[in-house]
């Protein structure tokens, strides 16, 4: 029969193995597919896959009973399974919190395999084959002196572990970094009730106390407290990868599109040309009229505002499946994607021009009028045989826009079909 204080173990277990196959599969993405350096999942994920054993070890130990094969093999497990989920953890902490260890690191996985070899051959000093009855709750294995050593062993381990947080809690406090301070404050809580139900288990492993199987409850709460830490760590990425995207795909300045994420739209707009689900395709560039001598009259700073006051009003005036990007200074690109059987670009345009032509920039003495010079091409489903495409609309909308300028400025200057042919 099964005793009741083993089944949270069993479910602990079955929890920690979810664990474990979950954050190994994501260090494997995050590694081989987006290079990210987080060898510390792999880390985690083996604590987790430890811990699992441990619990399911110590379950199988609470039911062995008088069957002495079950609660050597599982004691004896338990033992070297405690050990590892506890340097782990130690591991854990000092990669991910970046603290700097290595040779104590290395002794500690060296100590633990020595331990793991006594444990697994019976004999006197450390675990013999002989019936140690522990408490009323489950039996234990006869020990000597060595097994006492490696009692003390894992209190050093866990008490370096809490050395290690309270060190980068400290650490984190100077330099105010609020939310990093509180993650470590949850993982120094979850380490000392980790010590405190250990200590638990061994007085009741000596006949100080009878109290039921407790270090589980310490070991589960390090454990979903690192996950929780993980999870916490991968919306950071998230959000880095997320403001980068964003400085990569917009402008600056004008928060326009930037000119890499004009060409990934132009793209995409033609490849909808050739499946026949855009019956219109424009490319408008435009710059300000004599932008120089407004940056030199009126200041970097009104120049800069007035880019800005420009790529509102388009903005504005575009609809949503268009786009502009600034190709740099003064220069932009409008987009234009359409269903309808009407091209609208030219005269979206023309009301844009005026829109900029008739508004007032800059401020009090610096109020300043400016206007903008544009050249459009436009294409259908019948010129998309052309060769490179989005480059030939780009220079053929460049042309119409000097044309425009050698006009007086302040002007629409359309390119022919036939321009691309």
């Amino acid at each position: 029969m099964v005793q009741a204080s083993s089944i949270p173990l069993f479910i602990t277990a079955s929890i920690c193995l979810l664990l474990s196959f979950f954050f190994l599969l994501l260090y494997y993405r995050l590694t081989s597919r987006h290079e990210e350096f987080v060898k510390y999942y792999l880390i985690f994920a083996l604590s987790a896959l430890t811990s699992g054993i441990f619990f399911g070890a110590f379950a199988v130990l609470v039911n062995s009973s008088n069957n002495l094969i079950y609660l050597s093999i599982s004691n004896r497990i338990t033992v070297i399974a405690a050990m590892f989920t506890i340097v782990l953890s130690l591991h854990f902490y000092v990669a991910f919190f970046q603290y700097k260890v290595p040779t104590f690191l290395k002794w500690c996985y060296v100590i633990c395999g020595a331990f793991s070899l006594l444990t697994m051959v019976p004999n006197q000093y450390f675990l013999s084959n002989a019936f140690y009855s522990t408490s009323q709750y489950y039996t234990g294995l006869k020990y000597g002196v060595l097994f006492q050593l490696w009692g003390a062993w894992i209190l050093v381990l866990a008490a370096y572990c809490i050395f290690i947080l309270v060190r980068v809690f400290n650490r984190q406090r100077v330099r105010q970094e609020n939310s990093n301070t509180n993650t470590v404050l949850l993982l120094l809580v979850a380490n000392i009730v980790w010590v405190i139900t250990g200590l638990c288990d061994t007085f009741t492993g000596i006949q100080v106390v009878d109290v039921p199987p407790l270090s589980w409850i310490g070991s589960f709460l390090v454990t979903s407290c690192i996950a929780w830490v993980l999870v916490l760590h991968i919306d950071e990425l998230y959000e880095e990868r997320r403001l980068l995207s964003n400085r990569l795909m917009y402008d600056h300045l004008t928060q326009a599109f930037s000119r890499s994420y004009l060409e990934i739209r132009l793209s995409e707009a033609v490849n909808l040309m050739l499946r026949k689900e855009l019956n219109w395709l424009s490319v408008c560039v435009f710059d300000v009229d004599d932008f120089k001598n407004i940056n030199d009259q009126y200041g970097h700073a009104n120049g800069d505002a007035l880019l800005t006051q420009i790529t509102n009003i388009i903005k504005d005036n575009i609809r949503q499946s268009d786009c502009i990007a600034r190709l740099g200074g003064d220069e932009f690109v409008i987009l234009f994607a359409s269903k309808q059987d009407e091209n609208s670009a030219p005269t979206t345009v023309e009301r844009i021009r005026k829109r900029i032509a008739e508004t007032s920039f800059g401020k009090g003495d610096c109020s300043f009028s400016a206007s903008c010079s544009f050249g459009i091409v436009s294409v259908t489903p019948d010129q998309l045989t052309m060769a490179d495409l989005p480059n030939q609309m780009l220079s053929s909308a460049d042309e119409a826009l000097y044309s425009a300028k050698h006009k007086g400025k302040n002007a629409v200057g359309i390119a022919t079909l036939s321009d691309l042919s």
